[in-house]
């Protein structure tokens, strides 16, 4: 492996408060609980695959906090999936993500933009590497716990960012609608929950867990081909022992995706069922080309782990030292007259130092490099375009 220290590696801390348009999305869902859509995603060994859409009967909700917008969406994709496992011979292989563009967007038409997201198939690209897929950005428009909270509610600004091979970074902060985002450092307690993982997804005939929501089983007799995402936490803010992270995803009429699942709600401290939904857009190029990046620290002497994950226009990075979390959320923003764009901070909590630069110039790096901080050594572990 190579070590150096990169030339255009700077300190962001350095960088000045960079304000936040305000994000909103729109939700319209109706019960129509068993129209079938074929939702053809992009991936690699992508093939149509019959996903059953049901819906649930929500009014409009709003989102919180919005950087840009966008034109294009697909069915969402969970934070990036590894290759899809088919569990029983008759499921249909699904997919993968979105790729349409995030572009900036309108202040007064006041729609949403970004997302977590999860898949449902495959891209229908030729990769070299088998296990990859297209790159994704996902962003949450509402959740709710069940069974007490009547209607979808969004009280974080959640973006989710996936590499080529899976790996992800997700970021949630709470704001009130209209607000800013933290970009100085802190309140720490903005952060709702900071993740950085891998995920994969399996075609099953039928729902997986015990859900309140789940939809009924089809009159005819037949199976329901469901996709079930798991996704593994390797870095938690919350905790050194996360637990289970996984949901049934339901692609819904509107391209976004209803996820119904269950896991610990930190409000009641209990074990929960939820349900979310989430919306996915495709990466936009920056000085020609989309780019998918991935690096990695993990430092057992101080027990430190964090990542740093760039896709497209998009930027998210994450940092935990003991019990020291630190999260930026960047963007790259196009010049409103001639000129070069540039990298614009969007949020930062924590004072840990994170090479989000690094990532901004990835021509200059390669997969296996290794960048030295202070006593921690971070790792290029995806340099990927497309």
């Amino acid at each position: 492996m190579q070590s150096f220290t990169h030339p255009l590696l700077f300190d962001t801390r350095q960088i000045e408060k960079s304000k936040q348009t305000k994000l909103f999305s729109g939700l319209d869902t109706s019960r129509n609980a068993h129209a079938v859509l074929n939702h053809k995603h992009r991936s690699r060994r992508s093939r149509p695959f019959t996903v059953p859409a049901f819906t649930l009967p929500y009014r409009t909700i709003t989102m919180n906090n919005a950087n840009d917008k966008s034109t294009n969406t697909e069915p969402r994709k969970k934070k990036g999936h590894q290759k899809l496992k088919v569990k029983e011979p008759k499921a249909k292989k699904s997919k993968s993500f979105h790729s349409d563009r995030l572009t900036t967007h309108d202040k007064s038409n006041n729609k949403l933009s970004l997302p977590r997201q999860l898949s449902l198939a495959h891209h229908s690209r030729t990769m070299d590497n088998p296990k990859t897929n297209e790159p994704g950005i996902s962003e949450r428009r509402g959740i709710r716990w069940l069974p007490h909270q009547l209607e979808l509610e969004e009280p974080t600004s959640t973006l989710v960012l996936t590499g080529s091979k899976g790996q992800f970074v997700d970021i949630r902060i709470f704001c009130k609608q209209g607000d800013t985002l933290p970009n100085e450092g802190g309140p720490s307690q903005l952060l709702d929950w900071g993740i950085a993982g891998t995920s994969t997804s399996t075609i099953i005939n039928e729902p997986s867990l015990d859900h309140p929501s789940n939809p009924a089983p089809p009159s005819d007799g037949t199976s329901r081909a469901v996709c079930h995402s798991t996704f593994s936490h390797w870095l938690d803010s919350r905790t050194d022992t996360p637990g289970p992270d996984q949901g049934d995803m339901y692609p819904q009429t509107d391209n976004t995706t209803l996820e119904l699942g269950s896991m610990y709600n930190p409000l009641t401290k209990s074990e929960q069922a939820y349900e979310e939904v989430w919306a996915d857009y495709g990466a936009s190029a920056v000085d020609g080309k989309r780019w998918s990046v991935v690096i990695d620290l993990e430092n057992h002497e101080h027990n430190a782990k964090g990542r740093v994950v760039r896709v497209g226009e998009h930027c998210q990075a994450i940092l935990k030292v003991g019990e020291q979390v630190t999260v930026e959320r960047w963007r790259f923003e196009l010049p409103d007259k001639d000129g070069k764009g540039n990298w614009r901070r969007l949020a930062r909590l924590g004072d840990l130092f994170l090479p989000v630069s690094l990532v901004f110039t990835p021509e200059s790096i390669a997969e296996g490099n290794t960048l030295t901080y202070g006593e921690y050594k971070w790792t290029v572990k995806e340099v990927y375009s497309w």
